[in-house]
Parts: structure tokens; C-alpha cells; sequence
């Protein structure tokens, strides 16, 4: 499939933050950007913009109707959960090529429902019967909107210690979303990746205690990272969570944590062009524009 301009480019999850970015870009390079929104939310801000909305519950097929209709590709945004359901109704839209975005959480070890649905909508694309390219990002970070480093940039700025559970050793390799971005955009154009999935994530992976040091640096703090066995971090997360105080990770990231996040992203090189940006350049860019957000709050 070689690159085209002007096509109908039918985004799900086009609320979300990936969306957020992605969307931008297809417009500015001239295609017809149509947003898949659930009944009754806010879609106002994608129709000032532009943006055709078209309201559906992905999670029902049977109300899917004509929601990808004309579509020339797809950018499946909205977990890959719900692909089982929506593969018929994505062939009868007739579109040639989609780019599915699912998870590095499918490679867990530990029992998930969130990894195994993710690994079921995954299989579900085998016969979709259109071309399909699958992503699976890493730890998605960039802006002050990210699940991910902007709660770990906060924590840092109101405490000066970060509890490393099993030391800090396991690697990391985040992905600014940006670079997810520009992955997207190559998988819908490039030939002969058609069929294949291909890992996203940072230009190398990094040990948790050298990325919270990196943030720390970006933010010019000092930051104290003692180490904290994994069994005892899982029960004050789970507590802090029961008691709704404030923690950097959730109790299921702390089991994760135990695990490497290490892709092997030579494919997605070879095959996408895929050159993400250092993790210190992306999280420098974002503690910016962290501070910019609230000098602008500031009266």
C-alpha cells in the first residue's frame, strides 16, 4: 500500500490522548479524519476542528450500524479488547488497511484479564479479511495529559523520595507519544508490513532507578530511591490506595514491576523508520511543558 492523500481515515478512541496527537497529523497531511465517539460524550472540540463524529458503542456490534462506512483505513485506538466484536463491521466499511494499537502488557506473565483480552483481540485480526498492522507500545509518556510519567514527575516535585520496589533494576523502555505517532502514520502507508506486529518503545531500555533519576534531573530535584522488597510495596500501594492518599504507581504496576519492559524495536526500524527520541529529551520536553501548564493557571 503506498502512501495517499485525502483519504477517509476512520480513528476509534478519538477522544483519548493518543488521538489527541494523532489526529493533528492526519489532517495536516490531508486526509479526511472521521471519529468513532460514544453516545452522550463530549465530541464539540473534534467538531470545531473539523472532524466528522460519528457516534457508536464499540463494545455492542450490533449498534455499530454503518460506523465505518467508506473508510480507507483505520486507526483502532480504543483497546484491542473490543476487536473481536468489531472486525465484521470494520470489513463491511471497506476499508483496505488498519492499524491496530495494543499493549508490551500482552507479554506479562502475570494473570490479567486486561493482557489475555488484549491477546484475544490480537488473534481476532488473523482473519479480518483487510490489511491489519499491529502495534504494541511500551510505557506511552510525552505531555502533563500521560497516565504514566506525569504522575511520577508530580509525586517527585512534592516528595523527595520514590521507594524503588525490588531495587530499581528492572528495565524500562518508554515511548513518547509523538514517536507512537509517527509509527501510526508509517504502518498505514508502508508496503510489505501488512500481517506484522511490531514492538514500539524508546531507543533502549533503562533501569527504573536510572529513568527516576533522569526524571529528577529534568525537574532539577534531588530524589531519594530506596530500594523496597516487592511483596511489602504491593501491600502500602494497595493501602495507599484504600486509604485514597496519593501514589506514583498502582498495585498492579507494582507486580509489573517485577517483569522487564524491554521491546526490541529493530523491526519496527527496519520496516517503519521508527526512530524515537531519548527518553531524557522526552521527559525534559514534558517537565516544560508541566511548568508552562501551570504559568499559564497562574492569574
Amino acid at each position: 500500500m503506498t502512501g495517499q492523500i485525502g483519504r477517509n481515515v476512520i480513528v476509534t478512541g478519538a477522544l483519548g490522548y493518543v488521538a489527541a496527537h494523532l489526529i493533528p497529523h492526519l489532517r495536516a497531511r490531508g486526509d479526511r479524519v472521521v471519529a468513532i465517539v460514544r453516545p452522550g460524550r463530549d465530541a464539540a472540540r473534534l467538531e470545531r476542528e473539523g472532524v466528522e463524529v460519528r457516534r457508536a458503542e464499540l463494545s455492542g456490534p450490533n449498534a455499530l450500524g454503518a460506523a465505518f462506512s467508506g473508510a480507507d483505513v483505520i486507526v483502532h485506538l480504543a483497546g484491542l479488547a473490543l476487536v473481536p466484536g468489531m472486525v465484521p463491521a470494520m470489513r463491511a466499511g471497506g476499508a483496505r488497511r488498519g492499524v491496530f494499537v495494543s499493549s508490551a502488557g500482552v507479554y506479562t506473565r502475570l494473570p490479567s484479564r486486561g493482557a489475555e483480552a488484549k491477546r484475544a483481540g490480537e488473534r481476532a485480526l488473523e482473519d479480518a479479511g483487510f490489511e491489519w498492522v499491529l502495534l504494541r507500545p511500551s510505557m506511552i509518556y510525552g505531555t502533563p495529559a500521560d497516565r504514566n510519567l506525569a504522575r511520577l514527575l508530580r509525586w517527585i516535585e512534592r516528595f523527595p523520595v520514590v521507594p524503588l520496589p525490588g531495587g530499581g533494576e528492572t528495565p524500562q523502555q518508554p515511548v513518547h507519544v509523538e514517536d507512537l505517532c509517527a509509527a501510526i502514520l508509517a504502518a498505514l502507508e508502508r508496503p510489505g508490513v501488512a500481517g506484522r506486529a511490531f514492538d514500539v518503545g524508546g531507543p533502549r531500555p533503562l533501569p527504573l532507578r536510572e529513568a527516576v533519576a533522569i526524571a529528577a534531573d529534568a525537574l532539577g530535584r534531588r530524589v531519594w530511591t530506596p530500594h523496597l522488597p516487592l511483596g511489602p510495596a504491593h501491600a502500602a500501594v494497595s493501602l495507599l490506595g484504600r486509604l485514597r492518599l496519593p501514589s506514583p504507581v498502582r498495585p498492579e504496576q507494582v507486580l509489573r514491576l517485577a517483569e522487564s519492559k524491554a521491546v526490541d524495536i529493530r523491526p519496527a526500524r527496519a520496516a517503519l523508520g521508527f526512530d524515537p527520541r531519548s527518553f531524557e529529551d522526552g521527559i525534559r520536553a514534558e517537565v516544560r511543558m508541566l511548568r508552562e501548564e501551570r504559568g499559564a493557571r497562574r492569574p
